[in-house]
């Protein structure tokens, strides 16, 4: 066993839940899958990322156009950030050395700089909804829900430089990536019915095939061996399945009232559903594709983020 296996193995893992509906963030022990602490942030907290680089936590809070800095060794708010309207979605780079904020209140995507806490805005398209980067932090994906595209960032200049064009799917909402960085998996929250996952080939920036899922879809996740992918269907209180290597559908799991976001243990046994209208966590057994158990967090439970605790043994 590789040492890195072997720290993944010991490491202990806590998922961060932001609760909408009540101002705070809820911290799960993934081993015994209980809340452990809950945090008060900023108003309507929604989005939420971790830079490993500093050891904290960015929270989006929605109504305050802010971004809550929370300490990981303290558990506390250590800062608040000015960011663009209607903050949603945000992501780190994969350094930690930065954090996109993508403002769905207006037209522009936030970079925070963590270290100088400095911050820059870029404008990418009416009402961005959600942030993802290429493996190697070179580019960086965001969801334009209305101008119904994915706009392509070039992290180094920080300008738009592409902007893919979603086809059979509309309102494009969460995004993920392969490992390898060769697929981008997006959530196209239309009214339809089924709705649909946009598969974008990276090499071309290309939508290359479309998915019908369930209703609403709104969270997507990649497993760390890149072999499955899970998209949480809002209104039809499920999460979808899928093959990594052919886009087939693999299952379809019953969760909570509501799924909103998903996220996965580095080690990649467990996947967190945050259940927005039952403000519960639902937690997938990758191995068997299965809810082991369900956990109660706050109230309407929005996103997640997992890491290695700071205390990790």
């Amino acid at each position: 066993m590789n040492r890195k296996k072997l720290f993944l193995c010991k490491a202990k893992f806590i998922a961060y839940v932001t609760n909408f509906g009540e101002d705070t963030i809820s911290m799960i022990d993934t081993k015994k899958d209980k809340v452990t602490d809950t945090i008060p942030v900023g108003d309507q907290p929604d989005g939420i990322a971790i830079s490993p680089l500093v050891k904290h936590a960015y929270v989006s809070n929605t109504t305050n156009n802010s971004v809550s800095v929370i300490d990981l060794f303290s558990h506390k708010v250590v800062n608040e950030i000015p960011v663009g309207e209607g903050p949603v979605g945000i992501a780190a780079t994969p350094d930690g050395r930065k954090v996109y904020v993508a403002n769905f209140g207006g037209t522009t995507v936030s970079i925070i700089d963590v270290c100088k806490l400095t911050v820059k805005h870029i404008e990418v398209g009416d009402n961005p909804f959600d942030v993802a980067f290429s493996p190697d932090g070179r580019r960086a994906y965001v969801a334009v829900t209305i101008s119904n595209i994915v706009a392509v960032i070039d992290t180094k200049k920080e300008s738009v430089i592409d902007r893919i064009p979603i086809t059979n799917g509309e309102f494009p909402r969460d995004l993920a990536i392969t490992p390898d960085g060769k697929k981008l998996y997006v959530a196209n929250r239309g009214s339809g019915e089924p709705s649909t996952v946009s598969v974008i080939d990276l090499k071309r920036n290309v939508v290359t095939n479309t998915i019908k899922v369930g209703i609403r879809p709104n969270g997507v996740a990649v497993t760390p061996d890149g072999k499955k992918v899970y998209i949480t269907n809002i209104s039809s209180d499920n999460v979808t399945v899928v093959n990594a290597c052919d886009d087939s559908i693999i299952t379809t799991i019953d969760v909570g009232d509501g799924p909103t976001d998903v996220c996965i243990t580095p080690d990649g046994r467990k996947a967190y559903v945050t259940n927005f209208n039952a403000g519960t966590v639902s937690v997938i057994c990758i191995r068997k594709d299965k809810v082991i158990t369900t956990i109660p967090t706050g109230k309407q439970s929005s996103d997640c983020a997992i890491t290695t605790s700071c205390f990790p043994f």
